[in-house]
């Protein structure tokens, strides 16, 4: 999942900065997302299916925390990328650059998790 985040946010994100942020979304963009979150979703139920004991089990105290702890760091990543977009949306109207500067903190706050999620667990 780390890589799907991290090939087609880099994808989008040169495709943001090519065109630059007050530019309309491109289509690119707007299916890249979708392919992202089908892609998510697919490996999901993938992994629940090939590994249906340990998707049933219930996450040991460890894991809980470690999961809440980067889903809590990565919502902080999210959120230093939403507040300035939608400041910048009330006081220019632009919802072009919102758009870019969301979806961009999106894919940047799933790597964030994920990597984390890594990180911790290997402590």
């Amino acid at each position: 999942m780390v890589a799907l985040f991290g090939v087609v946010g880099a994808s989008c994100l040169m495709s943001i900065l090519s065109v630059g942020l007050a530019a309309a979304p491109q289509k690119s963009v707007i299916s890249a997302a979708q392919f992202t979150v089908t892609g998510v979703v697919a490996l999901e139920i993938a992994l629940a299916i090939f590994f249906p004991r340990q998707s049933a089990a219930p996450p040991d105290e460890r894991e809980r925390l470690i999961v809440a702890r980067a889903g809590h760091w990565a919502g902080l990543i999210f959120l230093f990328g939403v507040l300035p977009a939608l400041g910048h949306y009330a006081v220019h109207g632009n919802g072009n650059i919102m758009f870019h500067v969301i979806v961009i903190a999106l894919f940047v706050s799933g790597v964030a998790e994920y990597g984390a999620q890594i990180i911790l667990f290997r402590r």
